[in-house]
């Protein structure tokens, strides 16, 4: 999972991601909470993880893609977490709920710490300054869960992807695409992913990796705005690896 160049979520895509997410919190929770896709992510992340006792949800953004009763810690990380008034954590965080501020690429937490780390629909959201960059930022998100879960705990990625076909156009286009769209919309620019990549990289560092196919509904979310999902190739992945307790700390 260690990334060939160099890793640095762009400025700019920092500022995107924690004014988009902290202006349209309640709007993204109702959107998650009432799309039919979402609906069946939420039941199957719920079911994945029942039974954890400590969880690290990595990129949460204020809302919760699963059933918090059925772990019993979760710490929840996202960059603007440190400008949630005390009245918005108390609307939007359940009891079980630690809300911390951090950078999924450099998470303050410490080696070995979680039973489960969870990613949900955070790596399409690590965009750097070319798509190499945006990998390499995936990637680094991928080895720093890595690094902070148990040995015989759980990194399980879900997360909307590409075909390969697809990648191969989204490629060479990101730099011009990625500028039209800024200046087009509030939402902050995404790059999305093969799930092989995803799945390959974990690979490197588990014999244990499972990939699973969330079925979409009639609608997802796309860059903030609900469309019919047969307009889009994307598709939605579980992509899961164990930490055998043989495995080391740091992929």
């Amino acid at each position: 999972m260690n990334p060939k160049i160099g890793t640095a979520q762009s400025e700019a895509s920092i500022a995107a991601n924690t004014k988009y997410f902290l202006e349209h919190l309640q709007e993204y929770e109702t959107s998650v909470s009432q799309i039919d896709t979402y609906k069946t992510i939420r039941r199957f992340i719920s079911e994945r993880i029942a039974g954890v006792g400590n969880l690290l949800d990595v990129g949460n953004g204020g809302v919760f893609d699963y059933d918090t009763t059925q772990v019993e810690r979760i710490t929840a990380i996202d960059l603007f977490f440190g400008d949630l008034s005390p009245d918005l954590i108390g609307k939007y965080f359940p009891k079980n709920v630690l809300p911390r501020s951090g950078s999924a690429l450099a998470l303050p937490e410490p080696d070995g710490k979680f039973d489960c780390v969870l990613m949900v629909m955070l790596l399409h959201h690590l965009t750097g300054a070319s798509w190499q960059e945006s990998w390499a930022n995936a990637a680094k998100a991928l080895a720093e869960g890595w690094r902070v879960l148990k040995p015989g705990g759980r990194l399980l990625i879900v997360e909307s992807c590409i075909p390969e076909w697809f990648f191969t156009i989204e490629k060479p286009t990101f730099w011009i695409l990625s500028r039209l769209l800024k200046s087009a919309l509030s939402h902050p620019i995404t790059f999305q992913f093969p799930v092989r990549m995803i799945a390959d990289a974990l690979r490197g560092t588990s014999r244990f990796v499972e990939v699973i196919s969330i079925p979409k509904g009639k609608h997802v979310l796309q860059l903030g705005i609900k469309v019919p999902s047969f307009i889009t190739p994307a598709q939605v992945y579980a992509i899961e690896a164990k930490k055998t307790a043989k495995a080391m700390a740091q992929p």
